[in-house]
């Protein structure tokens, strides 16, 4: 019993203490153009909320890494049209199938919530109004590339 108790108390603080960052291993598009690639749509992954702030959460783009989220930041990069599933990976897969069109943005949320071990992540999708509001109070990622050597991809092919 001590032992669980001992665990719950780690865990626990995995969550309120530490802080990741948001890294991105793909080119950022400028953030000051609506889509730097008129023939790209471009997808965002927010994590607007602090919660698990020590816990990073890997982003795919049909099974390519795109990044790690961390709290309070935002992933964001271009691809070619056509249809592809988003994915996050954290103690559990989340997924969003998304049709992209050229010269189109695209919203998603990563919503965090706590999981057995460590930490659950649900995506949505949300319209460019909410999207664009929550990407206000995101930090940009740092941009690393390739990923680091040996870096864990949960699954995801290396970019």
């Amino acid at each position: 019993m001590k032992t669980i108790i001992a665990l719950a108390a780690c865990v626990c603080s995995l969550f309120l203490t530490g802080c990741v960052s948001t890294r991105q291993f793909v080119p950022l598009p400028d953030q000051t153009k609506k889509v730097e690639d008129p023939s790209k749509g471009r997808i965002y992954v927010m994590r607007p909320t602090p919660f698990g702030s020590a816990i990073s959460m890997n982003v795919s783009d049909d099974g390519k890494l795109i990044g790690v989220t961390g709290p309070e930041g935002f992933l964001c990069w271009e691809r070619k049209p056509g249809e592809t599933i988003i994915s996050s990976t954290a103690e559990g897969v989340s997924q969003v199938p998304l049709t992209v069109q050229p010269g189109q943005d695209y919203y998603i949320f990563q919503h965090i919530r706590m999981g057995l071990l460590i930490a659950e992540n649900e995506l949505e999708i949300v319209n460019d109004v909410e999207g664009e509001k929550t990407l206000k109070k995101c930090n940009p990622p740092k941009i690393e590339t390739p990923p680091p050597s040996g870096f864990a991809t949960n699954g995801a092919t290396q970019p």
